[in-house]
């Protein structure tokens, strides 16, 4: 029996081949399997993924959860030589439809493929990435009895709201303990399917603004002195967009730096006939490496001290949210063992070498690779990423099938020490 790389890819390759199609139905039935986040609840999927493994004679997955209805999945194969440890890793929930609800063409539930892209939440972020994973261990193991190495699966609940009940969890219970590096299916796409390897992972800070004014009868605001909450903080709201410039160190892969934006989230008032007494808005911050949560409250605190004296009479706070108060940036180095063996994959099914690039949003690496201390790289998966988090996301059918091969062949190459 052959032991050589390359023959064993090319064995792979066969299997996918004979597999090619199975990895649409099975992105069909998650997407069909509801996990909207919020409320939160990846049961659907999981079951989805646990007949998947079963079907394809995988290992049972370790159900790891912090609450019963928001289940990890954890598989491990491992080869007969000894090599590094790879996993590979998707979310199960996705945003909820929301308000963009009447924009989709399509059931947002129901997968729907037009002219080559399959039409779903959760498509392109993430469920397509899942089932070409489960495909792609399937090949693994089939060459398993010659490779090199360990492959580990870990589809995780919760990213979408921090990823407190997934990677944050598994990473306190020593779930990742052995395992070298990790590769995030995210979507890499941003203007087309595959255009960059996302080795550094944008970090999150999302906090409030609240503005309080007077809240009496709206009758009077002429008679005696008032101040509109709402009209004070819409002031503030596009002062602070003016004013604040979150300082950040530069990096040759973030050359913007920080995305800001201001106003995500607003609301006050009570309705007709009363004026309002708070309101308040919500901001973001997509962080770069470098950036820490001290400094940007100092600069969150010097603009908006600047920006007081402009709503006389009105009380101006904010505050961190609790939990998505701050999510750090990681980065995984250009030469990294895990960037070689995934390059090396992508040429051999894309016909070309990606540029190494930053990942716009957050992700589970922040966990992961900066509290579990386990490289882990942003974002490579089919998909791209404008169309999360929107009406009528979708995935190309080519992505997924291209997605097999490139992860099958990374966890091959990342074994035998690539």
């Amino acid at each position: 029996m052959t032991t050589n790389r390359l023959d064993l890819a090319a064995e792979m390759r066969t299997f996918l081949d004979a597999h090619r199609h199975e990895v649409i139905a099975l992105t069909e039935r998650l997407v069909a399997a509801p996990s909207p986040n919020l409320p939160g609840d990846e049961t659907a999927p999981a079951a989805v993924v646990t007949a998947a493994l079963a079907h394809y004679g995988l290992p049972a997955p370790e159900i790891l959860a912090k609450e019963p209805h928001r289940p990890n999945l954890v598989v491990r194969i491992t080869a007969a030589n000894p090599g590094p440890h790879l996993a590979l890793c998707g979310h199960l929930d996705t945003k909820p439809v929301g308000e963009a609800a009447a924009e989709w063409r399509t059931d947002p539930f129901v997968p729907t493929t037009i002219d080559g892209k399959m039409y779903g939440l959760g498509s392109t972020d993430m469920k397509g990435a899942c089932a070409a994973m489960i495909l792609a261990a399937a090949a693994f193991q089939s060459v398993a009895d010659r490779a090199a190495g360990s492959l580990t699966l870990l589809f995780t609940a919760d990213e979408e709201y921090g990823s407190h009940l997934g990677a944050k969890y598994l990473t306190e219970i020593g779930a990742i303990r052995g395992i070298d590096a990790i590769l995030l299916g995210e979507p890499a796409g941003v203007h087309e399917d595959w255009d960059a390897v996302r080795v550094v992972s944008r970090g999150f800070s999302g906090f409030r603004v609240m503005v309080t004014g007077t809240q009496t009868h709206s009758s009077i605001s002429d008679q005696l002195p008032t101040v509109s909450a709402v009209e004070a903080m819409a002031k503030v709201m596009t002062g602070l967009r003016r004013e604040l410039r979150p300082a950040f160190p530069p990096h040759p892969l973030c050359p913007t730096g920080p995305t800001i934006n201001i106003g995500v989230r607003c609301e006050g008032g009570v309705g007709y006939g009363v004026l309002a007494g708070h309101a308040e808005f919500w901001s973001d911050i997509r962080t770069t490496p470098g950036m820490t949560k001290a400094q940007l409250g100092r600069d969150i605190d010097t603009a908006l001290e600047k920006l007081r004296p402009e709503v006389p009479g009105a009380t101006v706070t904010w505050e961190f949210h609790p939990t998505l108060g701050w999510i750090d940036p990681t980065e995984v180095s250009a030469d990294h063992p895990m960037v070689t063996a995934l390059l090396d994959a992508s040429i051999a099914v894309l016909g070309a070498e990606p540029p190494l690039a930053f990942f716009p949003g957050a992700s589970d690496a922040w966990p992961f690779h900066f509290i579990g201390g386990v490289p882990t790289l942003a974002a490579w998966g089919p998909g791209m990423l404008p169309l999360a988090h929107g009406p009528n996301e979708y995935v190309s059918l080519k992505s997924l099938q291209e997605a097999c091969d490139i992860f099958a062949l990374t966890a091959l190459n990342f074994g035998f020490g690539l």
